[in-house]
């Protein structure tokens, strides 16, 4: 067993003091990357704040104090923003106040277990004052659903096609040049599998479309069959054809969600098999 007085060994410490940009993206990494948070304890000394979140089930993250409130600024933005997105995400806040020398410890990485003790031990702030420290623009924000716009673009390596590894790895090195070498790959491998001479969204009409087509999906009936295979067609000329032939600017956003889709077309591809030749119909014989 530790001694009370010993660093806690079991506290992961994030963010930097003073420093509210840090602190912020700290907890939208954790949010981010889908860490439970239960409880989310805001620790206040003055007009300073940090935060002990309980992740899991009983894991601890201390926030160091990049947090303020009580007048306008970066410190008090930032924490109305954090607070507001951890009750969006269904996080029970409660407030604690604690002399300086407490927060100095949390900010230096050397809460103790007496530390921890002593504030599972006293009671929370009655009545809660955090819903003070929440801006009217970020109630606003929570109630349209925009809270994760300052979240910064990520892609979600997890469902990436194999295939275009590579291009997620340095998709922010050159978004533009990643983008058309993806749609240029799909050219090339449904060409490979079809035999196909064609290119753009007539190689995907003739792979796809049609009673002569020469792949699909055999669970799927006629209608969602002629619906994914205007997929293809359809992301070519709307995104693939324009990015071709003249600058389409650099919006982050747009880029990320232009390379989702082309990820969904290399899914679906790779699960479409070769088509079986369809039989014409036959005409029934005239009567004598």
């Amino acid at each position: 067993m530790p001694r009370r007085s010993e660093p806690h060994n079991g506290i992961q410490y994030v963010g930097l003091p003073g420093i509210t940009e840090d602190c912020v993206e700290a907890v939208q990494r954790l949010i981010q990357f889908g860490d439970s948070i239960g409880l989310a304890r805001i620790i206040t000394s003055g007009n300073e704040h940090g935060l002990l979140l309980t992740v899991g089930v009983d894991d601890l993250v201390a926030v160091r104090s990049g947090f303020s409130s009580g007048y306008r600024g970066t410190g008090p933005s930032g924490f109305s923003f954090v607070l507001q997105l951890l009750k969006f995400h269904g996080v029970r806040l409660e407030e604690y106040d604690v002399e300086a020398q407490w927060l100095q410890r949390l900010d230096n990485s050397l809460l103790t277990v007496r530390d921890i003790e002593w504030l599972d031990s006293i009671r929370a702030v009655r009545p809660s004052r955090w819903p003070d420290y929440i801006l009217e623009r970020d109630w606003g924000r929570e109630a349209a659903g925009t809270l994760w716009r300052d979240f910064p673009p990520v892609i979600p390596f997890a469902i990436v096609d194999p295939r275009l590894a590579d291009l997620a790895k340095t998709f922010w090195a050159g978004a533009d040049e990643r983008l058309l070498t993806a749609y240029r790959r799909l050219e090339d491998i449904v060409r490979r599998r079809t035999k196909l001479k064609e290119s753009g969204s007539k190689l995907f009409s003739q792979a796809f479309l049609g009673d002569s087509s020469k792949l699909g999906w055999k669970s799927l009936d006629p209608s969602e069959q002629i619906g994914r295979g205007n997929l293809f067609v359809a992301a070519f000329m709307a995104h693939r054809n324009p990015r071709a032939h003249r600058e389409t600017g650099h919006d982050t956003d747009e880029q990320l969600r232009e390379f989702l889709l082309v990820n969904h077309l290399f899914r679906l591809e790779a699960q479409s098999e070769r088509s079986r030749p369809r039989k014409g119909r036959q005409r029934k014989p005239k009567a004598p």
